[in-house]
């Protein structure tokens, strides 16, 4: 049997009945005149004119709530005399069939709709895979900084921005340049898509990484505060420091990062100074020794983090 599912919401047992019997052999067929049914995972819908009128709204939501993917409806209709069943074209249809109903007709409008719903959920694949690839860094296979500001400008911008913290990470590789002069760049890049894989290890679903560029990244730490995006980073830094990479190579590489840490609201105003705040942290990181985090206090005196506070364990 055919996976794709038709409903039948038609008033007329024999027209139901009817359409039921041609459509069952090739698909698989939800019919009665239960409102719930329209709940149910179906990729076309078939109603008549008292069906229609009675759940415009709810074939409107959910045909809405389907976008950008096609959830074709077909209607059964009569023609009459100054009667005008092409003005739900879509709206709320996408075809129409005029009684007497005629089994090798509906089928083939039933077979045109299905097709209409494949390719658009095709093309939604396909965009979907593009969009993906122009956020993806092509090193580590994680998001690129494209993805970076749009995610904050989305998340800075939100309503409950500030009343939930966000805090960000910069960590960039310690003396990353011997490791290139040692085994090219071919595995250079192999190292820094390891780190990323280690890293990401250390973090939740929500989190998110990015490659900045060279061999530095950034994480965005959603509702986190500094307390909470502290320990994180101390995971994240000692995952960088005891994982050995390129081992498949038959190599054990070992490297070190620096880290710098701040967070919204408590260290920035927008999305510019977060950036800056956090990657003032590294660059402390890095004139103290590397290999150690710096939490950032940008704005206002914080009772732990006052002033930047530079750990090394």
């Amino acid at each position: 049997m055919n996976s794709q599912r038709i409903l039948i919401h038609v008033k007329n047992k024999g027209d139901r009945r009817r359409l039921e019997d041609w459509l069952r052999t090739r698909y698989e067929v939800l019919s009665s005149e239960s409102e719930g049914l329209l709940e149910e995972r179906f990729d076309l819908g078939i109603v008549d004119g008292p069906s229609l009128r009675r759940l415009s709204k709810a074939i409107h939501t959910r045909r809405k709530a389907a976008e950008p993917v096609l959830l074709p409806f077909l209607l059964l209709t009569f023609r009459r005399a100054g009667g005008h069943p092409t003005r739900h074209l879509g709206k709320l249809v996408d075809d129409l069939i005029v009684r007497p109903l005629d089994e090798s007709e509906l089928c083939s409008r039933v077979a045109n709709l299905l097709r209409m719903r494949r390719l658009s959920v095709e093309l939604k694949k396909e965009h979907d895979r593009v969009l993906k690839l122009s956020v993806t860094d092509d090193v580590s296979g994680f998001n690129n900084t494209r993805y970076l500001h749009r995610y904050l400008d989305r998340a800075l911008g939100s309503p409950s921005a500030r009343t939930e913290p966000l805090s960000l990470v910069f960590f960039d590789l310690d003396n990353f340049k011997r490791v290139v002069d040692a085994h090219g760049h071919l595995l250079g890049a192999r190292v820094l898509r390891e780190i990323a894989q280690a890293v990401h290890q250390q973090l939740s679903e929500d989190d998110r990484l990015v490659r900045y560029g060279g061999d530095e990244f950034v994480v965005v730490l959603p509702r986190q505060d500094k307390e909470e995006a502290l320990a994180k980073a101390q995971r994240m830094k000692r995952a960088v420091r005891e994982t050995p990479f390129l081992q498949k190579e038959g190599l054990n590489v070992h490297v070190t990062a620096s880290f710098g840490l701040a967070t919204y609201p408590h260290d920035a105003a927008n999305k510019r100074e977060l950036l800056a705040e956090a990657d003032r942290g590294l660059f402390r990181s890095k004139q103290s020794g590397k290999d150690r985090i710096t939490v950032t206090n940008g704005r206002r005196p914080h009772k732990r983090f006052d002033p930047d506070l530079v750990l090394n364990e």
